[in-house]
């Protein structure tokens, strides 16, 4: 099952589930239910914004692990077992990283898809 999201701005836009069977669509929800998923992430300048947004997406209660990739821009989180993840509380926590990262950039997250 894939299920697909747009993120533009900082603000979530509708999308329809793109997966084969009927799910609900995460969007409308507003959150990311357990799994594990998938996501760009532009506007890093090295390593250290990548290490400063997978350690503030860690510290989240609802995250069971997160890591960044500075070279390929991708990022993957795993949202713990029992647990939903607010899209608004991982976009807080992107802009603490901002703030973390001191490096006057500003990070954007592209497509979240999630990953079976």
């Amino acid at each position: 099952m894939r299920l697909a999201l747009a993120l533009a701005s900082a603000l979530v836009a509708p999308a329809a589930a793109t997966a084969a069977t009927a799910a609900p669509s995460v969007l409308a929800r507003a959150n990311l239910p357990a799994g594990r998923y998938t996501t760009t992430v532009e506007g890093m300048l090295c390593a250290v914004c990548a290490r400063a947004i997978a350690a503030q997406w860690a510290k989240l209660p609802e995250v069971e692990s997160a890591s960044v990739d500075y070279q390929s821009g991708r990022a993957v989180i795993v949202v713990r077992l029992g647990r939903t993840l607010r899209l608004s509380a991982l976009l807080e926590s992107l802009r603490r990283a901002e703030r973390l990262a001191n490096l006057g950039a500003r990070y954007r997250i592209g497509e979240i898809t999630y990953l079976p």
